[in-house]
C-alpha cells in the first residue's frame, strides 16, 4: 500500500494527496506549510496548513520523514473533526489549479 496525505478545510474542501503525486513541501513561514502535488490532469495543487509558531521547520521533516518511511493514509489537518498533527493547527487552503 502507497502512502499518502489528508487535508480537510471543510465539508467542501478536501484532498488525499498520493506520496507520489507531492512535488515539494515547503515552509512559507514561521507559520504556513504549503504542499504541492501533481493532480491526475498534471495541474498543479497545493494543500497550506497552519503551524504552531516556530515549528513549521518540525511540522516540514515529519511530513518529510512520513513520505518516505510509512505506508497508509496520514491525517495532517481535519478541520471537520478536529483531529491534527503534532504542530498543526488548521488546512488554512486546498487549491487544484489546470
Amino acid at each position: 500500500m502507497k502512502n499518502s496525505l489528508v487535508c480537510i478545510k471543510d465539508a467542501d474542501e478536501m484532498i488525499v494527496i498520493p506520496g507520489d503525486k507531492v512535488r515539494f513541501i515547503s515552509a512559507t513561514s514561521a507559520t504556513n506549510i504549503e504542499i504541492s502535488y501533481a493532480g491526475d490532469d498534471n495541474g498543479i495543487g497545493t494543500a497550506d496548513v497552519t503551524c504552531t509558531s516556530g515549528k513549521a521547520d518540525e511540522v516540514l521533516k515529519e511530513l518529510g520523514r512520513v513520505l518516505t518511511s510509512t505506508t497508509g493514509s496520514f491525517v495532517v489537518a481535519d478541520n471537520v473533526n478536529g483531529y491534527y498533527m503534532p504542530n498543526v493547527s488548521t488546512c488554512a487552503a486546498v487549491a487544484i489549479s489546470a
